[in-house]
């Protein structure tokens, strides 16, 4: 109905903003991934909730692609591809059987995805999913920075987050700096300690956990999880295995976030609903005054001429609004920058380190490894700090143009996640060993030992004995060998810093330029936003002296436009108390913040 009477009024501009709110009531989507290390039990803890094997599970078998579970009528499902290398294509979907996900979604089916999936998605009937709720099973992120990070890419887009961590042991460092850097991305995180069944002494990791969240400054809730109890507990109906299984928590937990996402969408809808009918009104009441207390017609057109001086004023302090926008993200793009960059250089430090500690040629692929993790792992805390400060610009912007009606935010920017992938360290090794590495010092030194102790000795008058000759010449190849030893693996350290420095400094490169064009987007949608609010407040403006000089020239004989106008205000005041019902109702069954807590 509102949209209507924006349309009447000829205000295309509202009519786009409520369209544009409309599609958070049609879009019930209540997006949930579940992420955390390789083998932590993501696949099992989904389909625990779902009642159902629709996640590949096994102990060789490891998640590949983001699998969305959804509801659906039935049973089905569908893989989605990328665009063909080189084309500008959105990609393509192709229907599979519900047997054919494991061999798209895992990683013995589809290794290092050469399918070049973006995600497989898996339809079933469940009163869980009925409300919009979609599981997300996710890649093990593999020291929680690993290549794979879609699932860091789909978290400021995310309702809320599980985090699965094993029961069998504490957190490490690595998953509570993810866990630092994700409550910056998500509104809520939910932690999930699964495998309970295996590991009776449980609540003594959890206090651990939460001991090492608590000095780490994240405060999230906690729940214990047994997919196995879970599983035998739904076949064979008992509730008490059912209760301990931790099932009937967390499953409330994730009613409760379907909730707040409803409560949330219908608050959003309200709050544009009343703005745009705050406009309508003021035009409408604007002409019937003009039409009912001519006395007034003067003094209305000089009040809304005010009006739309105010309204300009807002133009006229656009140029401080751009400067505030402007020097936000100038500060940003350094502070980013500057943190990516010290980030980057305290890796190396530790590489650099590490290399001296060792032989790199024993152990490189699994030092390359770590490299690839700590490095990714960097970028998505680099990109928390990003989110958070571009929070931080919008919320100083919206306090200048003292815009009260509705929070405006840009669109989510997904994180750096294919850096990692486009990157590629480089060093190779000659073969070690003596054969290769001393194998000629060794002949060089025996030789020289006995050339010099004969030549000597002959010299002298001493006539040594060659077997003397061949004792010293023995030392000093010993001594050759661990020299050139020495010398090979200072150089195999010297290339391993200088293949790790190219890797950092290309690393540098890389996620700086997604990040400073990750800036230069959120910028310009802001600024975009605001302006386009800022305009439309002046539209408003002038359409209410427009409609206000159009009473006076009409005068008191236009008795069937007041008429009109009257009809007109009390549909809007009709729908006005429709949507304040509707708020207070929202404010009075608003789900109650959850303090962290652990279950």
């Amino acid at each position: 109905m509102t949209i209507k009477a924006a349309t009447a009024y000829e205000r295309e501009d509202l009519v786009a903003r409520l369209r544009t709110a409309r599609k958070l009531l049609t879009d019930a989507a209540v997006r949930i991934p579940v992420v955390g290390e390789f083998k932590q039990g993501k696949s099992s803890l989904v389909n625990a909730l779902v009642e159902a094997d629709v996640c590949p599970v096994d102990d060789d078998i490891a998640t590949a692609v983001p699998t969305e579970v959804r509801h659906a009528p039935g049973l089905t499902a569908s893989a989605h591809f990328e665009a063909l290398p080189g084309s500008k294509g959105a990609g393509w979907t192709e229907t599979i059987t519900p047997d054919e996900v494991a061999a798209y979604a895992s990683e013995s089916g589809n290794p290092g995805n050469t399918r070049r999936l973006v995600s497989v998605s898996i339809g079933i009937d469940r009163a869980l999913l009925a409300g919009g709720l979609v599981l997300v099973d996710t890649p093990g992120v593999g020291g929680l920075g690993g290549a794979h990070q879609s699932a860091v890419a789909d978290l400021p887009r995310a309702h809320a987050c599980l985090f699965v961590s094993d029961a069998s042991r504490e957190l490490t460092d690595a998953e509570v700096r993810f866990l630092h850097a994700v409550v910056e991305l998500c509104p809520t995180v939910v932690m999930v300690l699964t495998k309970t069944d295996l590991t009776p002494r449980w609540p003594r990791i959890l206090e651990r956990n939460q001991a090492h969240l608590h000095r780490a400054g994240v405060r999230i809730e906690i729940h214990g999880f047994s997919a196995e109890l879970c599983r035998i507990a739904s076949d064979e109906g008992d509730e008490e295995l059912r209760a301990e299984s931790g099932a009937p928590e967390l499953l409330a937990r994730l009613d409760r976030v379907r909730e707040e996402a409803a409560h949330l969408a219908v608050r959003s809808v309200m709050i544009q609903v009343g703005s745009v009918l705050g406009q309508l009104e003021s035009a409408a009441r604007a002409r019937r005054d003009a039409l009912v207390h001519p006395a007034r017609q003067e003094a209305l057109v000089a009040e809304l001429a005010a009006a739309k001086e105010r309204a300009e004023a807002l133009r006229d302090r656009g140029a401080k609004w751009q400067a505030v926008l402007n020097d936000g993200f100038a500060d940003i793009s350094s502070d980013t920058e500057f943190d990516l960059r010290a980030r980057a250089r305290a890796v190396q430090k530790e590489a650099d380190e590490a290399i001296e500690a060792g032989d790199p040629a024993n152990n490189w692929e699994e030092f390359s490894d770590w490299l690839r993790r700590r490095l990714a792992a960097e970028a998505m805390e680099n990109y928390a700090l990003f989110v958070r400060r571009t929070k931080d610009v919008a919320i100083a912007v919206e306090q200048h143009l003292d815009l009260a009606e509705a929070r405006i935010t840009a669109r989510s920017v997904s994180a750096p996640a294919d850096v990692m992938a486009r990157l590629a360290l480089d060093v190779a090794f000659a073969p070690s060993g003596l054969r290769q590495a001393v194998k000629l010092p060794l002949l060089q030194k025996v030789f020289g030992g006995v050339v010099m102790l004969t030549m000597i000795s002959n010299m002298a008058g001493l006539g040594l004995p060659m077997a003397a000759g061949l004792v010293l010449g023995g030392v000093l190849g010993v001594a050759g060998i661990r020299e050139e030893r020495k010398k090979a693996l200072e150089k195999r350290r010297t290339d391993a810093k200088a293949g790790v420095r190219k890797y950092v400094d290309e690393f540098i490169n890389q996620v700086g330029k997604d990040s400073r064009d990750a800036i230069r987007h959120v910028q310009r949608e802001l600024r975009g936003a605001w302006t386009e609010r800022v305009s439309e407040l002046q539209r408003a403006a002038t359409a209410a002296m427009t409609a206000a000089q159009a009473a006076v020239a009409a005068g008191k004989t236009d008795t069937g436009a007041r008429e009109r106008i009257e009809k007109d205000l009390e549909s809007l005041r009709l729908v006005r108390a429709r949507v304040d019902d509707l708020s207070e109702h929202l404010r009075r069954t608003a789900p109650p913040p959850v303090a962290a807590r652990a279950s």
